[in-house]
């Protein structure tokens, strides 16, 4: 099972967006939210139809292209994922919940396997309803006809669900990957783990993966408090872009700096804007995979 969990998470890129009040944004592409738990600090949506091809390339990549992975996302009409990093699994136990939207998923012949199986036991939740939880894999599942959920802890959950921050819906429109971050700690830790000395002071970070014609560019935005702080991150950032384009960024931190270094910074208003460079679809595949592996092995 975990190798399902992965697939929703090679999709994704190592992205952050923090929480925001206001507005209910769960119709269309944003009610996959309304699925998962409300008090991650992390989640990320997958279109799977729009980057069946990418998260395939992904996949192989990471050697996880077998059979039963691949019909199980191709079933798939998308994902969304809530993370829970080590500092902040408040979340009944979870590190991670999962919850896929698809068509015709092989219910009676998932439940006849459990239920032959001796490490997978029916158990019922605290919120009343059952699921099947194994004791070897620590894996929790249940498979409804059109929908999925997976976590290592108790699936469901009392209350509503997650709601996007106002504006992430517009951001991310006619993305095929996006993902926002509640806790901004989450990030200038990665950054100073890295050896990067710099602090975001950002109130909200978004982030979009866009593709067209087989071409794909990611897409970032960070709302600071005011202008002034905006354009002081975008002299940052182009002292930063300097230093890497002469090669003084090296090691793990080379990996975020192309994504983030390669194009110029631009400040929009309070907002500064970021966009990774165009890159063939083999080329984002291989980069979400390397940028994926050291975002999990930090969770």
């Amino acid at each position: 099972m975990r190798r399902i969990i992965w697939a929703a998470l090679a999709g994704a890129l190592l992205a952050a967006c923090a929480a925001s009040s206001g507005v209910r944004e769960t119709s269309g592409a944003m009610s996959v939210f309304a699925d998962l738990p409300p008090d991650a600090p992390v989640y990320i949506r997958v279109d799977a139809e729009r980057s069946r091809e990418l998260l395939d390339d992904a996949l192989a990549l990471a050697g996880l292209g077998g059979k039963t992975l691949k019909a199980f996302m191709g079933r798939t009409l998308a994902a969304s994922l809530a993370l829970y990093p080590r500092a902040n699994r408040t979340g009944g136990g979870r590190t991670f919940a999962l919850a896929g939207s698809g068509k015709n998923y092989p219910v009676a012949a998932s439940s006849f396997s459990f239920f032959l199986s001796p490490s997978w036991k029916k158990v019922r939740s605290a919120t009343g309803k059952k699921y099947w939880r194994s004791s070897k894999s620590r894996i929790s599942l249940l498979i409804r006809r059109n929908k999925a959920y997976i976590s290592d802890g108790d699936p469901f959950f009392d209350g509503s669900g997650a709601e996007p921050p106002a504006g992430f819906a517009f951001f991310s429109e006619g993305s095929s990957v996006s993902a926002w971050i509640n806790d901004m700690s989450l990030l200038n830790n990665a950054l100073e783990r890295l050896d990067i000395p710099i602090t975001v002071p950002a109130d909200a970070i978004y982030i979009a993966a866009f593709e067209e014609d087989d071409v794909w560019q990611a897409v970032f935005r960070l709302e600071t408090p005011s202008a002034a702080q905006a354009r002081g991150l975008v002299s940052v950032l182009s002292m930063a872009r300097s230093a890497f384009a002469r090669g003084y960024i090296t090691g793990s931190a080379a990996r975020f700096a192309r994504l983030l270094l390669s194009e110029a910074p631009l400040a929009d208003g309070s907002a500064l804007v970021i966009k990774s460079p165009v890159m063939a679809r083999a080329e984002f595949a291989a980069l979400i995979v390397s940028l994926q592996t050291a975002a999990l092995s930090r969770l």
